[in-house]
């Protein structure tokens, strides 16, 4: 799928979407209103982009977005009766910005495909991460049956990787960080240590207040 170089943007607080998520969303800003008009009437993609802290370098611009975002394409777009709109969103390719065209009426941007490097072999780390999310389950965590049976019959090792963190990544910060690493094997290893801290936790947790066994946490 072709990614136009001028892309509309929304610069959202606390949402970092991934390539392949789905990502539902509430239009009820005006400026997101007449966007989605425009959107619809043309390619369906706008880009995600995660709202920074603002820094003295900022100096006028408001909204500040992280440099790599994701470009969707809306697969459901309806119109309420009160003028807001559902929109469901699929992420389709990370972007990186070149600059910001236009913020008015909405935010127009400048960007470049960000494309995923793939330097090793993925059937180790798809192996180490599955069986942490198991583990998750066994101890309590929000992986879910449904979780560990999607990400299950994913062949593409990016999209099992991708779906992953932006299913089970709490932190956006922490997710943000994921987006934007380029190599494959560093974004895993990321994933899989998160895992394995969060499941630490979970297992301290159940044998300090219930004296449970907990499923032994392997990050061989």
């Amino acid at each position: 799928m072709n990614i136009p170089s001028c892309i509309p943007a929304m610069t959202l607080k606390g949402v970092v979407l991934f390539p392949d998520a789905m990502l539902p969303l509430r239009i009820f800003e005006d400026r997101y209103k007449t966007m989605l008009v425009d959107v619809l009437k043309g390619d369906r993609m706008f880009a995600v982009l995660a709202e920074r802290e603002k820094s003295s370098m900022d100096n006028s611009l408001d909204e500040p977005p992280f440099e790599v975002g994701t470009v969707g394409l809306v697969r459901v777009s309806k119109k309420n009766s009160d003028g807001t709109s559902f929109v469901m969103l699929q992420g389709v390719s990370r972007i990186r910005i070149r600059s910001i065209i236009d913020d008015g009426p909405y935010r127009l941007i400048k960007a470049d495909p960000f494309e995923t490097l793939v330097e090793k072999n993925a059937n180790e780390f798809r192996t180490k991460i599955y069986d942490a999310l198991v583990q998750n389950k066994l101890l309590g965590g929000d992986t879910s049956d449904e979780t560990l049976e999607s990400l299950k019959i994913i062949d593409d090792d990016i999209t099992f990787v991708d779906l992953a963190a932006f299913t089970l990544c709490k932190n956006t910060i922490r997710k943000q960080a994921m987006l934007e690493v380029q190599r494959l094997h560093k974004r895993a290893e990321m994933l899989f240590d998160d895992l394995m801290q969060e499941n630490l936790q979970l297992s301290l947790f159940k044998k300090n207040n219930f004296g449970e066994d907990a499923p032994d946490l392997d990050r061989n």
